[in-house]
């Protein structure tokens, strides 16, 4: 009988991983909620834009596949570079501090446990 999605979400991966994506998904919803009166051409909405590819990102590193990996870590490099090299109060910096010190350190132990990975 195959597994479940739900089965496969929270016992394959450390247990590190379902918390972060749990994590991502609530501080996404708490950035939606608060911006909800802002008008959507805003670029307030940068950050809950980036959140939202975090946190899909980290529900696919609950299924442990690489491209996931390779993809949030990438994404945190990326936006590592938007925050120090953009300009103050640019868009490009609202960008880049979504999770700023978090997903850096999730990135660590993607790198750590990369081969289990699939």
């Amino acid at each position: 009988m195959p597994e479940s999605f739900l089965k496969k979400l929270i016992s394959r991966p450390p247990i590190l991983f379902p918390l972060a994506a749990l994590f991502h998904i609530l501080m996404t919803g708490m950035a939606i909620v608060s911006l909800y009166l802002t008008p959507l051409d805003q670029r307030d909405w940068l950050r809950p834009l980036a959140m939202l590819l975090f946190s899909a990102l980290s529900v696919a590193l609950c299924l442990m596949r690489k491209w996931a990996a390779i993809a949030y870590t990438s994404l945190s490099m990326l936006c590592l570079a938007m925050l120090y090299f953009g300009g103050d109060d640019t868009p490009v910096r609202i960008f880049g501090s979504a999770f700023f010190p978090f997903s850096l350190i999730l990135s660590l132990f993607i790198l750590l446990l990369f081969r289990r990975f699939r």
